[in-house]
């Protein structure tokens, strides 16, 4: 399980939002479930829950970590395939000019990458104002 999963669509943004979709997705949190867990947990008909169960999967959001053959039925076990959801802020701004950086950095040389950019980070704050600004995100991947 990744620690944080970009949403980079509003129709991501809108599968997750959905109120039942949310309390699969939390009610998942770290253990896998089957959709039998999940409409006990939820008090909801199992039907329902393989409705949402089957977008989440389409859309990437769950995966199937685990099956089991229970009385000649495959039972799929299920997880978010990450902790945390955020999306990505541009999507909420279709003017935004788009540029974007993608690199790693290796977690021993990330403490001096991290002082390298706030070092950084204060050159450009003491700028004054700008007519043109850019925002800048960094994400830890898993």
């Amino acid at each position: 399980m990744k620690e944080v999963h970009i949403l980079n669509s509003l129709e991501e943004v809108n599968i997750v939002s959905d109120p039942i979709r949310l309390k699969i997705i939390m009610t998942l949190g770290t253990s896998p479930k089957n959709a039998q867990n999940l409409s006990h947990a939820l008090g909801m008909s199992r039907s329902k829950i393989h409705y949402h169960l089957k977008i989440l999967e389409q859309n990437g959001i769950i995966e199937v970590v685990r099956t089991e053959l229970i009385n000649g039925i495959t039972q799929k076990y299920f997880l978010p395939v990450a902790k945390a959801f955020i999306p990505n802020s541009e999507i909420f701004n279709k003017n935004l000019e788009e540029k974007q950086f993608t690199f790693k950095i290796p977690s021993k040389s990330y403490d001096s990458f991290e002082k390298e950019l706030k070092d950084l980070v204060e050159k450009y704050k003491q700028g004054g104002e700008y007519t043109d600004t850019y925002q800048v995100q960094i994400y830890k991947l898993s």
